[in-house]
């Protein structure tokens, strides 16, 4: 993958050489939960950075919440959502 400032999850997924099973088992995640991640749905931040690392040593450039568009971070107590590339 080429090296840019900003990747969406979309996108990571689109490309993916590997199953969403083979990348959950490697994430060490549920594939339901990679599938809900790749499909939009909210997802708390440790399982999103397993995730992002498992897409890091796949594509060979380092992926954070910081350089990932489209993912939904679950935060707080009661699970308010932050989505990653919007404005603060």
């Amino acid at each position: 993958m080429p090296e840019k400032p900003e990747y969406t999850i979309e996108e990571l997924f689109k490309r993916l050489p590997i199953s969403v099973s083979e990348l959950a088992r490697r994430s060490k995640i549920s594939e339901v939960t990679a599938a809900g991640i790749r499909d939009g749905k909210t997802a708390r931040i440790h399982t999103i950075n397993k995730l992002l690392a498992t897409f890091s040593e796949l594509y060979g450039v380092e992926l954070t919440i910081d350089n990932v568009k489209g993912l939904h971070v679950l935060v707080g107590r009661y699970g308010e959502e932050k989505t990653t590339g919007e404005a603060a």
